[in-house]
């Protein structure tokens, strides 16, 4: 059986054999390490070790941040690139909504295993923020694929593309303070 060890000032758990004089996190000795016990099932652990949420929440928040960036620069340099700056404006207004789909079945998913319920007061205001983004994002990938990226859509589109990056903005603040109780060492 795998013994495992928790450095108690920063959380950091590792295997007891692996572990060399000071905590590879954050330098304390040896000795700040105490016995950890995963109490976890298996099955969670498994699922939580796929690491799905992490990954999958970062897409969307690319796509939202670029958005904007992409949609300024479109409209203040008109003649650059224009044709595959305007495809990757739309190409990302599109996409996005996807990714934030993706997202929230992954945060779904993953608060799940980790809280066991949805309900605590961070949980749902990620849902709630969650499906404010995608609707959002949705509203402005149907104004895209209708009207492009025109001078009547242009507005509106980064308009609500701020509005994206905002909700992301949000989102990751709310899954910081998630992240935290469960990060010892405080």
């Amino acid at each position: 059986m795998t013994e495992y060890m928790k450095c108690k000032p920063c959380g950091y758990v590792s295997q007891k054999s692996t572990l060399r004089r000071v905590c590879p996190a954050c330098g304390a000795p040896l000795s700040a390490f105490e016995p950890y016990e995963d109490r976890v099932s298996a099955s969670r652990r498994f699922i939580l070790n796929l690491d799905l949420h992490p990954i999958l929440v970062h897409t969307p928040q690319t796509f939202a941040t670029f958005l904007p960036g992409l949609a300024v620069i479109a409209m203040l340099f008109p003649t650059f690139y224009s044709s595959e700056l305007l495809a990757v404006v739309c190409f990302t207004a599109f996409v996005l909504p996807v990714s934030v789909m993706g997202a929230i079945l992954s945060g779904l998913v993953d608060g799940k295993m980790k809280f066991k319920r949805l309900s605590s007061p961070l949980v749902v205001r990620k849902i709630v923020i969650g499906a404010c983004l995608l609707i959002i994002s949705t509203v402005n990938a149907v104004i895209t694929f209708v009207g492009g990226f025109q001078d009547g859509t242009r507005l509106l589109v980064l308009s609500l593309g701020v509005a994206s990056l905002v909700c992301a903005v949000l989102l990751g603040a709310a899954g910081k303070k998630l992240i935290i109780p469960i990060l010892p060492g405080r």
